[in-house]
């Protein structure tokens, strides 16, 4: 979050407009973004100058109502909406980020809604990122990779609205989706468990016993220190915190960090 943007305190959900699912997809539809950023983390969200704060209160109240079809014993969280304001632009900005409140609470939601806009097309491919991510596909060579690609063209489309052979990118990243679907899937999203604990639980039963070791090249030449034993020595040679998920997102993707560095790995 940046300097000009900060939580949104004085928001109630009590309003005088009544938000239904029609209302919501419009309304998605032109001030909404199906995101992705850098990495991973997965997001929907929506928009609205302050001086609409019945609209604004009336969206929050709309999707904190909103039902799943979770079983009462599940370990799912409640939906969260994040609000934050741009100071600079007096722009409030409504956010759900958890994976598990997009897919067991948004998804069903925007499933059964029609849209008419490019957001049909944003929709169906943030909609495969989504599904990558909670099946756990996403911790697969060619989920990872495949996440990545929509990340790319969504942002792109986001933020230039011009990607050559778009058309033809998209239909790969159909067929793709459909070749990842004949693979089991890594996780038992029927057990109702958060899915940061389906992603521990992956980690633990796929752990080797052998080292990983990380060689980071910068612009074709191994950088100094290179190769790394573990993902803190290696962030901290690009001066990077110990904790950071550089390496996560970037290792054995053939993707470039900052345009000048890619991470790849061996183990033993």
């Amino acid at each position: 979050m940046n300097s000009q943007r900060e939580i949104f305190k004085s928001i109630s959900i009590n309003s005088q407009i009544n938000v239904n699912p029609e209302w919501f997809i419009g309304f998605l539809e032109g001030e909404g973004t199906f995101g992705i950023k850098t990495g991973s983390s997965m997001y929907l969200q929506v928009a609205q100058k302050n001086t609409s704060l019945d609209s604004i209160n009336a969206i929050i109240a709309f999707l904190t109502s909103l039902e799943s079809n979770l079983p009462k014993d599940n370990q799912i969280l409640p939906l969260n909406v994040v609000s934050t304001i741009n100071q600079k632009t007096n722009v409030v900005s409504l956010v759900v980020s958890s994976v598990d409140a997009l897919y067991y609470y948004i998804l069903p939601l925007l499933d059964n809604s029609k849209m008419y806009t490019h957001k049909e097309m944003d929709f169906k491919l943030w909609r495969i990122a989504l599904m990558l991510k909670i099946h756990g596909y996403y911790y697969l060579p060619e989920g990872k990779k495949l996440f990545l690609d929509i990340s790319d063209v969504l942002n792109k489309r986001y933020s230039t609205g011009s990607i050559e052979n778009l058309d033809t990118i998209i239909v790969d990243i159909f067929n793709r989706y459909q070749a990842i679907l004949l693979i089991n899937s890594p996780f038992s999203i029927e057990d109702n468990i958060p899915h940061v604990d389906n992603v521990r639980k992956f980690r633990l039963e796929n752990k080797s016993d052998l080292p990983k070791t990380i060689f980071i090249y910068e612009n074709g030449k191994l950088i100094k220190g290179s190769p790394f034993n573990s993902y803190s020595s290696a962030h901290k040679a690009l001066g990077l915190k110990s904790t950071s998920n550089t390496c996560n997102r970037y290792l054995d993707t053939n993707r470039l960090y900052k345009s000048k560095y890619i991470f790849t790995s061996t183990k033993g």
